[in-house]
């Protein structure tokens, strides 16, 4: 399963509309369980942060912010995040993270397509990492939809997965 991060799971506690603070985060209510109502999928994050580009975080914070995000939801295994046009994304796992290995940085475009939603790059590569399985992705926006189909794979909106009214 692909989750979109933010306003899909996560949101700032400040009330901001973006994370630019790696510790403005929490968990949307309504997350853990859905994610228990998907136990048997592996959980991979997938987010756009066009605010390194732009200037509103550094590489280094939204490394710090995805760490954090890892360890508010310790199901998620890994998260892909793309911080420029889609010609490149880093992949931070908790795998990597227990024994001290350096995020890795792909730049196979040619491979999996474009990496920023929405376009299907980040999810072609997760579901090249884990052929065979089915897939759902969520999210709260229409890029996140448009990734999904563009992968060929099933979507549902935040809101309804987390059962919000």
């Amino acid at each position: 399963m692909f989750l979109d991060l933010d306003g899909t799971v996560r949101r700032s506690k400040s009330g901001a509309t973006f994370i630019n603070d790696p510790y403005d985060q929490e968990m949307i209510p309504g997350v853990e369980d859905a994610i228990a109502r998907y136990h048997d999928y592996k959980i991979i994050g997938v987010t756009n942060q066009g605010g390194v580009k732009a200037g509103f975080k550094s590489l280094e914070d939204c490394f710090t912010e995805q760490k954090i995000t890892l360890d508010l939801i310790p199901k998620m295994l890994m998260i892909f995040f793309c911080t420029d046009g889609g010609e490149t994304f880093y992949r931070l796992s908790k795998f990597a993270r227990e024994v001290g290995q350096s995020p890795l940085l792909s730049n196979r475009w040619e491979d999996f397509g474009n990496f920023r939603k929405p376009n299907p790059g980040m999810l072609n590569f997760g579901i090249s990492l884990y052929p065979g399985h089915e897939y759902l992705m969520v999210g709260d926006r229409e890029e996140d939809r448009q990734a999904a189909v563009a992968a060929n794979i099933n979507f549902i909106n935040a809101k309804e997965w987390r059962n919000e009214k």
